[in-house]
């Protein structure tokens, strides 16, 4: 037989099921003596060890070192690909070549579907061994298998926001020797790939407590899977909806294993709005809760945003509904902050990863509710001048000053001091004279005499939009860096251990909220979910008059900034292969802001520019991910996704 095929499909037997990335549970002193499989299934302890490398070795998140093609010097991921940032550094493979284009690769974002089916293959034996073992009560098998349920409804979710629909195994199969055939499984419609998922969510979900005690609080609880079947109910609810506006054609468009028939869209709303109800009505606030400020004061909204995300409240705030930690002692750390602290903070290099663009700055509002373009110039054409370049932002939603690091903000990370990015000097006042702009990376030379005085035509942390590592765009991010941290030498030793989060409860006020858009129902519920969120951040309130679609997915968007959520967005509302006049991801490069020192008044002024990086091209066809050739060469019913052939 096919060893390949083998591998696709069975992905082992139950050895491998026991001994994948288990060893160091096993050999704790709690499982000694629990040395082969079928002892497993005696020893409680030893079936929760294998529950927990479950959720550690199986359950693939979109999380901080996730990267399009599994390099970090690539820093492709689902935050640079989408319209909030672009990657910073001058030589990423994805971004260089200023006057080219980005399209966006056959296989951006896949996942490898020997993993997927493997850790399927684990679950569906732990549910099979679990209902036959004597060691466990009835209570503890339910409770169990609804969290084996749960990890493997979530490996369905990352394979079908991909691929569209898969093939569902919720058994092992068994291979009979010379009978291949028997192994050969077609996909499911991307209907039922979703209803599957949809459906274990609100068959588990009462067999999982409402809370855990402190040393089982991170693995899946009833919100957890509340949320997840809210998530994939509006994912689905969404693609059925706006498919319509697709032009892909063929095989799997015709048989339904890609695109879901607008008639579903509203039960699928539906479904969403009754999962996040079971949330926000029944949960909040004795489970959940938003983590609020107790001061009304702009800093402090800030402060209070950017704690939500940080080291320092390590996910113990009342909002996340479930999240992944990490321990750098146990060698589980991660890199984030090593790829992403501001230029001169970065220790021994890299740094600078994510460069939010001026695009996504300015779509955070002003306090007052008012657009979020900045005031650059005034009703005249003249540009103003600001004391510092941080003045510009005065009023601006404070979740803006959690989640970026702005230009003349305080760095209230190790080091301190301000963030120093100026694109040059003006020999003049009021933008007017001669420029002299940053043309080397910040700690090179960059400096002009003027009269006799010598200026940095860069700041510290950046100026030019070509050349170096620094932010090409004047914005750093914020949101999960770890300010407690004060080493940033050895990028290899994943110093970090910010958790990242998975669900937590402002997105099931949005889902909630957008699903009742989308129903025209339950209006006063989604304006009451919109003014959580914006209460909470302090900026106005919306009334029912100017609550739009469009107003809560713009609420989406500056919510949920850089958490891996608006590349997804903007497939499933089928806008990503539309040019950016219209919102889509086709030619969008990004803006910077650029400060300049006039060196007549000791002023600023701001102007735009283009960092020197690709546009991007969104074809319809990057809707769905493309099959691996060995995918279909092992499943001879397997059926490739549209524009790829077969």
């Amino acid at each position: 037989m096919n060893r390949n095929y083998l591998k696709y499909i069975l992905i082992g037997g139950a050895s491998i099921f026991v001994w994948t990335g288990c060893d160091d549970y096993l050999n704790r002193e709690s499982t000694s003596g629990v040395n082969t499989p079928d002892l497993i299934w005696q020893n409680p302890k030893a079936i929760t060890a294998v529950l927990a490398d479950m959720y550690d070795s199986g359950l693939k998140l979109d999380e901080f070192d996730d990267w399009y093609g599994s390099k970090k010097a690539n820093l492709a991921n689902q935050t640079s690909l989408s319209d909030e940032a672009t990657a910073s550094y001058q030589k990423e493979s994805a971004f260089d070549k200023s006057n080219s284009t980005y399209s966006y690769g056959d296989y951006v974002f896949n996942d490898d579907m020997v993993t997927r089916y493997k850790q399927i293959r684990i679950v569906n034996n732990f549910l099979l061994n679990i209902e036959k073992t004597s060691v466990l009560s009835e209570d503890e098998k339910e409770e169990l298998g609804a969290e084996a349920r749960f990890i493997r409804a979530m490996q369905y979710f990352g394979l079908v926001k991909r691929y569209g629909g898969v093939p569902l195994q919720t058994v092992p199969q068994e291979y009979t020797a010379g009978n291949t055939e028997a192994l050969y499984q077609a996909r499911d419609t991307e209907a039922a790939t979703y209803d599957f998922i949809i459906n274990e969510c609100k068959a588990i979900y009462e067999s999982l407590p409402e809370v855990r005690s402190s040393d089982a609080k991170y693995r899946a609880n009833r919100g957890t899977v509340l949320a997840l079947w809210s998530r994939a109910a509006l994912y689905a609810g969404t693609i059925a909806k706006y498919s319509k506006t697709l032009t892909l054609t063929g095989e799997a468009v015709s048989k339904g294993y890609v695109y879901i028939p607008e008639t579903e869209a509203e039960r699928y709303f539906d479904e969403c709005y009754t999962a996040s109800s079971k949330i926000l009505d029944e949960m909040v606030p004795r489970v959940y809760s938003l983590y609020k400020s107790t001061s009304m004061e702009p800093e402090e909204l800030a402060q209070n945003f950017y704690n939500l995300f940080s080291k320092a409240v390590n996910g113990d705030n009342g909002e996340y509904i479930f999240q992944k930690q990490y321990n750098v002692a146990a060698g589980k750390g991660h890199m984030w902050d090593k790829l992403n602290v501001p230029f001169s903070y970065r220790g021994d290099g890299w740094g600078c990863g994510m460069s939010p663009v001026l695009e996504m700055v300015e779509e955070f509002e002003y306090i007052d509710g008012t657009e979020g373009k900045l005031k650059m110039k005034d009703s005249g054409g003249k540009a103003i001048s600001y004391d510092s370049p941080y003045d510009i932002f005065k009023n601006k939603d404070p979740r803006l000053l959690g989640s970026v690091y702005l230009p003349g903000a305080d760095y209230k990370g190790y080091g301190g001091g301000k963030i120093e990015w100026i694109r040059g000097v003006i020999n003049g006042q009021d933008g007017i004279g001669t420029k002299y702009e940053a043309s080397a990376q910040p700690d090179k030379e960059n400096k002009v005499v003027i009269d006799g005085q010598t200026y940095n035509t860069s700041g510290k942390d950046g100026g030019s939009l070509s050349v170096g590592d620094a932010s090409k765009t004047g914005f750093y991010q914020r949101k999960f860096l770890d300010e407690s941290l004060t080493d940033y030498t050895d990028i290899d030793a994943k110093r970090s251990s910010t958790p990242w989060v998975v669900f937590r409860l402002a997105e099931i006020y949005l889902n909630r909220a957008e699903a009742c858009m989308e129903l025209n129902q339950h209006l006063d519920v989604a304006l009451k979910d919109i003014n959580e969120i914006r209460g909470r951040a302090g900026i106005k309130l919306l009334t029912a008059g100017n609550l739009t679609l469009d107003k809560v997915r713009h609420e989406r968007k500056v919510e949920l900034a850089f958490e891996k959520h608006r590349y997804w967005d903007l497939k499933r509302w089928r806008l990503a292969h539309l040019d950016v006049s219209k919102g889509g991801l086709t030619n969008f490069r990004g803006t910077a802001l650029c400060p300049y020192y006039n060196v007549k008044s000791g002023k600023y002024t701001f102007e735009t520019g283009v960092p020197e990086k690709r546009k991007r091209l969104f074809l319809e066809k990057n809707y769905y991910t493309v099959f691996r050739a060995e995918d279909l060469s092992t499943n001879p019913l397997m059926v490739q996704n549209p524009g790829y052939g077969n």
